[in-house]
């Protein structure tokens, strides 16, 4: 009888959404699921870790059959699944039937320093929590329904910015001196707490580990500027290419890392074809199991 030979290390996937696992214009997830499904089998966490607020990534969570923790409001908290790890991580919060963790700041202590600062400065940009549905609507491409959860935010607050980009500067700079940190995202500039994807992702990595013989080690996926801190943390960093921009510059952060991609196509088929890549190295050879 042929021995399975047991993989050396526990692979875990963080991975953006939009534009990532998402389509960028129709937030289609289908080019990715047969290796979502390969994953799942094979007992590699997919860990989602996006922008989104919780309901709306609870919500794609079912929709992509996903069980695992996820990220929300890019690094702000983590939501791991009551009984998904032997104990409740250190500092976790009971809620809704999950662990949660929060390394980020409350939306409200946000939209005061928003208030104070446009009393002062003005207000060159559209943010959510003075938007009306239809305008998020018209600013993301959501339906109605996605607009209204995409609003129901805890931890940080997306501005579609409309003024010049000495403004920008001189607002994050402002943003910055007042304790938060801001990150540019696809389309919208995310003012939250000192956090990022890639400190959530670190601390659940290190969550995983604790309760692994294996080594954990990650790989990551992203298509914008606010992935690069997640994609600088990972033993495998894949961008993603994108129909909407080129795909964000390594800069600092990636230019010598280790093992970076980058993929051919966009969105989830460029996901999927990376992911494939991967799992297709010689030493990784047959740990994606066929599926039907």
């Amino acid at each position: 009888m042929t021995k399975v030979m047991q993989p050396r290390a526990q692979w875990l996937i963080a991975t953006d959404l939009d534009g990532t696992l998402l389509d960028h214009y129709t937030y289609s997830h289908s080019a990715a699921d047969l290796t979502l499904q390969q994953l799942e089998a094979a007992g590699i966490p997919v860990i989602l870790n996006s922008s989104k607020t919780r309901d709306e990534m609870l919500a794609l969570r079912d929709s992509l059959h996903n069980r695992h923790p996820f990220i929300c409001e890019n690094g702000s908290a983590i939501f791991i699944p009551q009984g998904y790890f032997p104990q409740r991580p250190e500092r976790a919060r009971d809620e809704m039937g999950y662990w949660v963790l929060e390394p980020g700041a409350t939306r409200r202590s946000i939209l005061d320093f928003l208030r104070h600062d446009s009393d002062s400065y003005g207000a060159p940009y559209l943010n959510f929590a003075n938007a009306s549905a239809a305008e998020i609507v018209a600013a993301t491409g959501l339906t109605l329904a996605q607009a209204e959860k995409a609003n129901r935010r805890d931890y940080s607050e997306p501005l579609l910015w409309q003024g010049d980009e000495q403004q920008k500067l001189a607002f994050i700079a402002r943003a910055n001196a007042a304790g938060f940190a801001t990150l540019q995202g696809g389309r919208f500039l995310h003012i939250l707490g000192q956090t990022d994807k890639g400190a959530a992702t670190t601390l659940l990595k290190q969550i995983y580990q604790h309760y692994r013989e294996r080594e954990c080690r990650l790989i990551a996926s992203g298509d914008g500027p606010n992935d690069l801190d997640m994609l600088s943390i990972a033993d495998i960093a894949i961008i993603v290419r994108s129909p909407a921009h080129p795909p964000p510059h390594p800069s600092k952060q990636l230019a010598h890392h280790p093992d970076l991609i980058i993929s051919r196509d966009a969105g989830p088929q460029g996901w999927a074809e990376a992911i494939q890549e991967v799992f297709s190295r010689p030493e990784q050879s047959g740990h994606l199991p066929n599926t039907k």
